[in-house]
């Protein structure tokens, strides 16, 4: 078995939040949201520059409540193949 590092388990996590609250809200979570459901401000942060510089986490603006812009975060195919390999590991 193939050890991971600190790395990628926080990303495996960050992943993993990513896909669980779309399945929840049928959306895709903002900043915010993300970081307070990882609980991990900085460090949270820093795994998710690391998620969207391998390609697994696409940013977007949109408007979130009272209409102010916010950035969202949604998986892409290779977040979500990532994503179903540990579901079923």
């Amino acid at each position: 078995m193939r050890k991971i590092g600190v790395c990628e388990r926080a990303l495996a996590r960050l992943l993993l939040a990513i896909y669980k609250f779309h399945a929840a809200h049928g959306r895709w979570p903002y900043m915010r949201e993300l970081l307070r459901q990882l609980g991990e401000w900085g460090y949270g942060q820093d795994a998710l520059e690391e998620a969207v510089r391998r390609g697994l986490v696409e940013r977007y603006e949109g408007r979130c409540h009272a209409r102010r812009p916010c950035v969202y975060n949604r998986l892409t195919d290779r977040g979500l193949a990532v994503v179903q390999a540990l579901e079923l590991a």
